[in-house]
């Protein structure tokens, strides 16, 4: 070893163990020196985003992924979260505690998700997909799925380097979700719609024996299309918007939010982007995205525009996996896109009763087939890091055979050409809980405000109270539990589905 090396080796070891029971001034002080970096980057992330996915001309998107990489690899930014988190109980202020143990995940995650190999192919695919060939050859799709297949082997082997079983895993206990917890979740719902979707069959004469594929595609579409509100016109959609946020009492004219409409890449129907929390939000969307999904990511913005937080950590970039619990952020969304979906608004937009009796009955006929195959979504990607020895045409098949009771052979053609596998991953189960999170609040605002809930300028108060403006002080679930009265309720919301 040269002398150097030995000399930076000693220093760091010095400075390392001053700072294992370093008073809260010294850590605060440390960290708001950092935060303030991180914040940075957090921007400048958040706007390569926003340039890729609305300037299709647009190539600087890697630049942050290299400073975030440098930033990250920071041995005594590693080491201080290290021993502070390991010693958290020494730190007196509850705040700071809440930042260190927010800090602790975010640098955990990020050996692997900034790790320079699986970043560097991260970004490879990136810009293969934002220019995905849709009338590309089988074979050409296939050679761009077996490099998402090296993707998801490199995100694995790493995260059970640092002692994970597999990296799904890594992400469900970094981003808020108990392992155990989780199972046990799936599990209950799998047992609770199992009689739905036998009635469901019967209905559609099959039996759990005998459905094929072909029985069931067309209400595989129409799940993804319960909520499209298509009577909504585009000109429409802004002033449905105001309308909707101003009847709760929020203005979102005075909120810095603003979004377009553009083409985005396979596999995403619309993206919102904190730029700066809470001063710049913005979202992007399909053209042909419905409102409902549109006013989900506006959902988005509302929620980082109203957070009161000073320090960065506690804002709740989405940037750096760790900072937020991500079932939670979908589930503030989707309770802001469920004002839209009540029969006053559906009127208003001009369904007749007729029609939105027909919504309202789709929804229950399809709600077990719904639910198991928000399961198959769900669990799809977090049974690949599980078992790599299986093909993700082999896991998609064994999903499709448990919960939908269907044989299908899905060989024949890619099942990972998707950005958010790549982009975005082990995601898809956060919108399954974002619906029973939603409900709750719902749930809880009816019987605060009354029935018509939807027009009392207190519900968005409350919301900003309750749910949005203390960011990442305190755990998701105590969120919850502090603003209804109850933890997440997934038994109430089977209930209430009267399967």
């Amino acid at each position: 070893m040269k002398k150097s090396q030995t000399i930076i080796l000693i220093a760091l070891g010095l400075f390392l163990s001053s700072t294992v029971n370093a008073p809260d001034k010294t850590i605060a002080e440390y960290l708001n020196q950092k935060e303030k970096v991180y914040e940075k980057l957090c921007m400048e992330k958040g706007l390569e985003v926003w340039n890729s996915y609305t300037n299709p001309d647009w190539s600087g998107q890697d630049q942050s992924k290299e400073k975030f990489m440098k930033f990250f690899g920071d041995a005594v930014l590693n080491n201080n979260i290290s021993q502070w988190y390991h010693n958290i109980n020494s730190i007196k202020n509850d705040t700071l505690r809440r930042r260190v143990e927010l800090w602790h995940k975010i640098v955990t995650t990020a050996q692997v998700n900034f790790d320079p190999k699986i970043i560097r192919l991260q970004s490879k695919l990136e810009k293969k997909l934002s220019h995905h060939d849709y009338s590309a050859s089988v074979e050409e799709r296939k050679k761009t799925e077996s490099e998402i297949e090296k993707l998801i082997h490199l995100r694995n082997e790493k995260a059970k380097s640092l002692g994970y079983g597999n990296y799904a895993y890594m992400v469900l206990q970094n981003t808020g979700i108990d392992t155990v917890w989780f199972e046990k979740i799936i599990n209950l719902i799998d047992l609770e719609t199992r009689q739905g979707y036998v009635h469901f069959l019967s209905k559609i004469n099959r039996t759990q024996n005998n459905v094929e594929y072909a029985d069931i595609r067309p209400y595989l579409i129409k799940t993804d299309h319960l909520t499209d509100l298509n009577l909504v016109k585009n000109e429409e959609k802004q002033q449905f918007l105001e309308m909707i946020l101003n009847n709760i009492g929020i203005d979102m004219n005075k909120l810095p939010i603003r979004f377009t409409f553009r083409k985005l890449p396979p596999g995403l129907g619309g993206f919102g982007d904190a730029i700066e929390i809470p001063n710049d939000s913005r979202a992007v969307a399909r053209k042909e995205l419905s409102f409902y999904y549109l006013l989900h990511e506006i959902g988005h913005g509302l929620q980082w525009t109203h957070v009161k937080m000073k320090s960065p950590v506690l804002k709740g970039y989405e940037w750096c996996m760790g900072n937020i619990p991500s079932m939670y952020y979908e589930g503030m969304a989707e309770t802001v896109a469920k004002f839209s979906d009540v029969p006053f608004y559906l009127k208003k937009y001009g369904y007749t009763k007729s029609q939105i009796d027909s919504i309202a009955n789709e929804k229950k006929f399809l709600a077990a087939f719904y639910l198991r195959y928000k399961l198959v979504n769900s669990l799809f990607e977090i049974e690949l890091y599980k078992d790599p020895t299986k093909s993700a045409a082999e896991i998609k098949h064994e999903l499709f055979k448990k919960y939908l009771f269907v044989d299908m052979d899905f060989s024949k053609k890619p099942n990972l050409i998707m950005i958010s596998y790549v982009s975005y991953p082990v995601y898809e189960q956060n919108y399954l809980f974002a619906d029973i999170i939603s409900w709750q609040i719902h749930q809880f605002l009816k019987k605060k405000f009354g029935k018509k809930y939807y027009l009392n300028k207190q519900a968005g108060e409350f919301l900003v109270d309750k749910l949005w403006q203390n960011g990442e002080l305190i755990p998701w679930q105590n969120r919850i539990e502090n603003a209804t009265g109850k933890n997440p309720d997934i038994e109430g919301y089977l209930k209430a589905k009267k399967f």
